[in-house]
């Protein structure tokens, strides 16, 4: 059997604006809405080889999305996975159901590794600036995302700000306008990890676009990364593992999914 653990966004589904910046080959598919209105899509073409991986493989989607915004996501839950990873590795579902064992075992690691959330708050308070920070979100009572003027806040700020809580046990990340604050163990690896202990398998096959995927590629025994994602530009390390696409987009979700299912063809039948 093939596990194939994948991020979502800008790896399997796409915002309006990247399928505009990458065409797609085929027609689009909504694959999530809000109040009616379209915001992720995938294609008729990867809708259906997704299917037919979903079919052949062990597939875990693995999101840094909050639960509920994964389970907007209806194109991925139709399938109904047995096990999805959201939260950053924060909330591992099983048949659709938090699994309280890693919840459990995730707030010890946490509680024994950082300094705790009301003290980071707190250093935080003395660095921040209003003039910079725009909106603050608690993602699942684990992580939080601030967003931020790009035009005003500054690379010395940010990368004080980095070192402050590295030595604290929080990992800090600007991606985009998005400024992470995260517990260190916190990450897709640790709850993927996690999950390999309690399943069978042959051949671990992993895909993601950003930098947040790092752990997650580097622990697979085959992994893919789009030439969209900055993952490339930011790893510590060139992973001796990963196939670094040339596509972008659609095309590089059709030429990913091909690619596992070859791959899952060729393992032994159970």
């Amino acid at each position: 059997m093939l596990l194939f653990t994948s991020d979502l966004d800008r790896t399997l589904i796409y915002s309006k604006r990247m399928m505009d910046n990458f065409p797609p080959a085929t027609t689009p598919v909504v694959a999530e809405r809000i109040d009616g209105e379209a915001m992720s899509m995938m294609t008729e073409t990867t809708t259906k080889l997704l299917h037919q991986v979903h079919e052949q493989t062990f597939f875990v989607p693995v999101t840094t999305r909050a639960l509920h915004q994964y389970e907007r996501i209806h194109l991925i839950n139709e399938l109904c996975p047995t096990f999805a990873i959201t939260s950053n590795g924060g909330t591992i579902l099983e048949k659709g159901r938090p699994s309280e064992k890693w919840a459990k075992t995730l707030r010890q690691r946490i509680e024994d590794s950082s300094i705790p959330e009301a003290d980071m708050l707190r250093r935080f308070e003395s660095m921040k600036s209003d003039t910079w920070l725009q909106r603050t979100f608690y993602v699942d009572d684990l992580f939080y995302v601030y967003y931020v003027d790009l035009e005003i806040i500054r690379q010395e700020e940010v990368q004080a700000i980095i070192q402050e809580f590295d030595a604290l046990g929080w990992y800090v990340l600007l991606q985009g306008r998005k400024l992470y604050f995260l517990p260190k163990v916190l990450t897709k690896e640790a709850a993927i990890a996690y999950l390999k202990e309690h399943c069978t398998y042959d051949v671990h096959v992993a895909a993601g676009d950003s930098i947040m995927d790092y752990g997650m590629l580097a622990m697979a025994d085959i992994s893919y990364t789009p030439d969209h994602g900055d993952l490339k530009d930011k790893q510590p390390t060139v992973l001796g593992n990963t196939i670094y696409s040339a596509h972008s987009g659609e095309a590089f979700t059709k030429n990913l999914l091909e690619d596992v299912l070859q791959l899952a063809a060729k393992q032994p039948i159970v």
